[in-house]
């Protein structure tokens, strides 16, 4: 213990992380300017910012799985403290960088499931931290409507959900395991339809090239389009209207 306390001291570090973050935040704004959402850039992985990004990545990624394990490694009392102090940080950064890791999941087309097969456990423990902080203090969002064209989407697992739903059409297409493809897909149109209620997901999905645009132009034939996520989906207008927080849900 004395030995990896030697090692890695988060507050050394810190500085330096906040400015991979800074590149990150960079890097999403890059992206955006050419007409795609950062998940996507990285997924294709074509251009020098997107070889840049890996590096940030893994530095983050590093950082706080070396974080995770510390304040895992502290007696309880002084665990909790730990957490709450870098509870902002964490999330921000899982929220911001674990879709990066899914990207690097997916990317190849031959893995599935990534949440349960492919998920780092300092990513869980971080979730599991600010679900204990929520219960705490109370389960508020009430800024993500007024901010939502700056916020990182709350569920970081969002884009494995989404490339998910991408395979379950293809199983659709394929006319495999036909009746559970569809019974999954329309948890997943639900899910996306609370998640954008609740003003949870960033504008960046909208993106004519992004993933979950992808999906909806598969699934949209496939479904019975009579849903909200149908009625909202039906008009563009509607993402601009998101993406000011001026879109009032049914």
């Amino acid at each position: 213990m004395y030995q990896k306390k030697e090692k890695f001291d988060p507050s050394k570090k810190l500085n330096v992380m906040k400015i991979d973050m800074a590149k990150l935040e960079w890097y999403k704004k890059h992206c955006k300017g050419q007409g795609n959402g950062y998940y996507d850039c990285f997924k294709k992985a074509i251009s020098t910012a997107d070889q840049d990004a890996v590096q940030w990545q893994k530095n983050l990624r590093n950082y706080w799985s070396d974080m995770v394990e510390e304040a895992e490694m502290k007696p309880q009392t002084e665990a909790a403290a730990f957490r709450i102090r870098w509870l902002y940080a964490g999330t921000n950064y899982r929220r911001m960088v674990e879709p990066l890791d899914i990207a690097e999941y997916y990317a190849n087309g031959r893995r599935k499931d990534y949440v349960a097969k492919g998920r780092s456990r300092h990513y869980e423990v971080l979730e599991k931290w600010l679900e204990a902080d929520k219960k705490e203090k109370g389960d508020s969002n009430s800024n993500n409507r007024k901010n939502v064209e700056l916020i990182l989407t709350i569920d970081s697992c969002f884009w494995a959900r989404v490339e998910e739903a991408l395979i379950l059409c293809g199983e659709l297409e394929s006319f495999k395991e036909k009746e559970e493809a569809k019974g999954k897909l329309l948890e997943f149109e639900n899910y996306v339809y609370e998640s954008l209620k609740k003003y949870e997901v960033s504008p960046e999905i909208f993106l004519k090239e992004s993933s979950y645009m992808s999906w909806w132009n598969k699934y949209k034939g496939m479904a019975d389009n009579s849903g909200g996520l149908a009625n909202f989906m039906r008009n563009p207008l509607h993402f601009d209207q998101y993406t000011k927080g001026n879109f009032s849900f049914p």
